[in-house]
């Protein structure tokens, strides 16, 4: 039975082997002999030949924002799963939907004078999981104030 010894190179484009026959030496000892065979595979390249891009990353980016997705929707419906579990959400879809129309930013603020009902917290809570996150330190300009703030500024009380 004849002993060799394979070598294989891996490279991001590549795959090259070669084989060599290994022979007996005095004690038992086994030395490289005569080449046996050799080759190599080259794989055309897995990128854009414009920019050099990755061909998966044009399929990436929309696979992480449908997993982003998902995963909203997903935690969404656990808290309402949940809100409703501790009696403070509605169990049908149509008192749901009724409570929706409930301003959310209305609600946080008479809570902090008033007892609300537990269906009002309820959607108040559920209103700060879908706010939940990181708040962007992108600047923007001053007229540019955003949605949040907007509402915050239309239930505060007028000054005086």
């Amino acid at each position: 039975m004849m002993k060799y010894r394979l070598g294989i190179d891996l490279g991001t484009n590549s795959l090259g082997w070669a084989a060599v026959r290994l022979m007996e030496e005095q004690h038992d000892r086994l030395s490289p002999g005569p080449l046996l065979d050799m080759g190599v595979r080259i794989f055309s390249d897995a990128r854009n030949p414009k920019d050099k891009s990755s061909n998966a990353a044009q399929r990436r980016g929309p696979r992480g924002a449908r997993r982003n997705l998902d995963r909203k929707s997903g935690r969404k419906r656990h808290m309402l799963h949940a809100l409703v579990r501790a009696g403070l959400m509605p169990t049908d879809e149509p008192s749901q939907k009724e409570l929706e129309k409930l301003d959310p930013w209305i609600l946080r603020y008479r809570a902090l004078n008033e007892k609300l009902t537990p269906h009002e917290i309820g959607r108040a809570l559920f209103h700060l999981q879908q706010r939940r996150g990181f708040k962007s330190n992108r600047k923007t300009d001053g007229d540019e104030a955003g949605a949040m703030y907007n509402a915050m500024l239309s239930i505060r009380p007028a000054p005086g």
